[in-house]
């Protein structure tokens, strides 16, 4: 049969030892982050940020599936206004995505629209 020098048995051919995985660095958080969803939310944050109207932002076609993909992950919102307006507003996953300091109106803003919402029994 199958015998090594020594005269032991070898099954070192036949014996399946199981790999096990490395550990992997912790993914670089713009690499997580396509190129052209990280451009939909950089030209919203140069624009304003907040409520910027649709007309002020030039997205080109090819980057209109990004932007559905903005609105899907809710890196971003979209807002229809008076007389049919369009508004675009980054989100705060928004702002972590592009690691853009959120700033403190967006942080108060929501605070209070919270504090109002409770008062009223939500």
């Amino acid at each position: 049969m199958f015998r090594n020098g020594a005269g032991n048995l070898d099954l070192s051919r036949w014996v399946v030892v199981p790999r096990i995985a490395k550990p992997r660095a912790a993914p670089d958080k713009h690499s997580m982050l396509a190129s052209d969803l990280r451009n939909v939310l950089e030209e919203l944050y140069k624009a304003g940020a907040y409520r910027v109207p649709a007309d002020e932002v030039y997205w080109p076609r090819e980057l209109h599936a990004a932007v559905f993909r903005a609105l899907n992950m809710q890196y971003i919102t979209r807002r229809e206004g008076d007389g049919g307006r369009v508004e675009f507003s980054l989100t705060q996953a928004g702002y972590e995505a592009i690691d853009a300091e959120v700033p403190w109106s967006y942080i108060l803003r929501r605070r209070l629209r919270d504090f109002f919402l409770f008062g009223k029994g939500r």
